[in-house]
């Protein structure tokens, strides 16, 4: 299930989000974490990358590119536990959105590509509605008592 900004298949990345890492046990930590593609096409460098995220990063991202798509201003940033990829979305308060970014091919010591893409308000609210469907398909399991 993909999450996706940018504008053109030559300035875009991409999230894919395949499965949860493993069959749930009942703890909220362990049961939480999910199995990603990540794909960046900006300018004439392109990458592929596995990585694992947590169903909350998702989620706290989401909330904060809602704002930012009402708004046209203001900033949403993805943060990954494993800093595999962070995300920096800037609103213009014209209608014009900078992704800044950078992509770990290994957690912690990986090598690392730097981007940044551009794109209008309209392109991210079709990133909001594919990742709401993300949200949708791969709910926060909650800790068995």
């Amino acid at each position: 299930m993909i999450f996706s900004f940018g504008q053109s298949e030559q300035e875009r990345m991409e999230i894919d989000v395949i499965r949860y890492e493993r069959q749930p046990t009942g703890e909220y930590s362990d049961d939480n974490w999910l199995v990603v593609e990540i794909r960046v096409r900006a300018g004439g460098f392109r990458g592929e990358i596995s990585a694992t995220i947590i169903t909350a990063e998702l989620y706290e991202f989401l909330s904060e590119l809602r704002p930012l798509y009402e708004t046209l201003k203001g900033v949403a940033e993805l943060k990954m536990m494993e800093e595999q990829l962070s995300l920096r979305l800037v609103g213009d308060g014209r209608g014009q959105i900078e992704l800044c970014g950078e992509v770990m091919d290994k957690a912690g010591v990986g090598n690392r590509l730097n981007f940044s893409l551009h794109f209008d308000q309209s392109q991210l609210n079709t990133s909001i509605r594919e990742l709401e469907r993300v949200k949708s398909q791969f709910p926060i399991r909650e800790e068995q008592k």
